[in-house]
């Protein structure tokens, strides 16, 4: 299609000078202003330029489509980020609820572990405590065992003393021998 300064160049006494085609009759010449009338109504030529406007203006929404899409894959994303870094720091929160909780435990166990550790210590002195005790009641049960049997050996060694009498028999024996 002819833009409008070159239909203002074109030069139409070349045309009509017989060395070609002339399309009209010099009295049926059309006007600038009807060349140009004509040139935006739909001929065969501008027909292609429709088929290429068509597919400019097809590329076009197919970039405004594509456009579209990215602006729409863009803002999914970002949502994906958000939601993602929502629950990255939820479950930050979560951990550090957890670990808080972990050393309050820790803390307690501790605790209990030293109470235990100083009633295993108190259980250890009062054990050797005891035994000291029992160590020591055994030698002097030992001693007295040994002090017991001497004084039995004492006895057992005297000569055991006569029988008891009855008052009777004195007298009777007292008879005999005289």
């Amino acid at each position: 299609m002819l833009s409008v300064q070159e239909a203002l160049d074109f030069d139409l006494d070349a045309m009509t000078s017989g060395f070609g085609f002339t399309p009209w009759a010099a009295d049926t010449c059309p006007t600038l202003e009807q060349l140009m009338a004509s040139s935006a109504s739909p001929s065969p030529s501008s027909s292609l330029d429709d088929n290429a406007a068509a597919a400019e203006e097809e590329n076009g929404e197919v970039e405004e489509e594509e456009e579209r899409r990215r602006q729409r894959r863009k803002m999914s994303n970002r949502l994906s980020a958000r939601r993602s870094r929502a629950r990255k720091q939820q479950r930050l929160e979560e951990l550090r609820g957890e670990s808080a909780r972990l050393r309050a435990e820790n803390r307690e166990l501790a605790a209990r572990l030293h109470a235990v550790a100083r009633h295993g210590l108190a259980a250890r002195c009062q054990n050797a405590r005891l035994r000291a005790e029992a160590a020591a009641l055994a030698r002097r049960l030992l001693a007295l065992q040994r002090l017991a049997r001497g004084r039995h050996m004492m006895i057992t060694a005297s000569p055991p003393p006569p029988p008891p009498t009855a008052p009777g028999a004195a007298a009777v024996l007292a008879s005999l021998m005289a």
